[in-house]
């Protein structure tokens, strides 16, 4: 053998024999999960009012919106704002013809309520009130 192969078979063989072990690794703690619970859940067509109260001023906000007439797309706006004093906090849907979506929002625990806009849809809305887990 080379003089140069046997130093770099030396070197292979010392670096798979030797080294410095890796450090015990703790498994990753996971994160705790939100835990979820509806607060109320409605459906209809047109403009109305909905309130609801939330204990923790966190939830999620899901929605769904489908046309009456498919050959005219309908509009649906929903805005949610405090119960209390009327004032918009967030625009949560501003949507025309069919569609849907989630919103996370968090506040102060409060009264909270709805104001749906809409003309031509069919409208559902649903309220997941969410806690951070606690730790066992």
């Amino acid at each position: 053998m080379s003089r140069y192969l046997r130093l770099i078979v030396l070197a292979l063989v010392a670096g798979a024999c030797g080294g410095t072990p890796l450090p015990d690794r703790a498994p990753a703690a996971s994160a705790p999960k939100a835990v979820a619970r509806e607060l109320g859940s409605w459906t209809g067509e047109g403009s109305t009012t909905l309130g609801f109260v939330s204990e923790s001023g966190s939830f999620r906000i899901n929605w769904t919106a489908q046309n009456i007439d498919n050959a005219q797309p309908g509009r649906f706006m929903l805005t949610l704002r405090s119960g209390i004093s009327g004032r918009p906090l967030k625009v949560i849907a501003d949507h025309r013809s069919a569609g849907g979506g989630s919103v996370e929002f968090g506040d102060d625990p409060r009264l909270y309520e709805f104001l749906v806009d809409s003309s031509g849809i069919r409208w559902a809305i649903s309220v997941e009130e969410t806690f951070a887990a606690r730790a066992k």
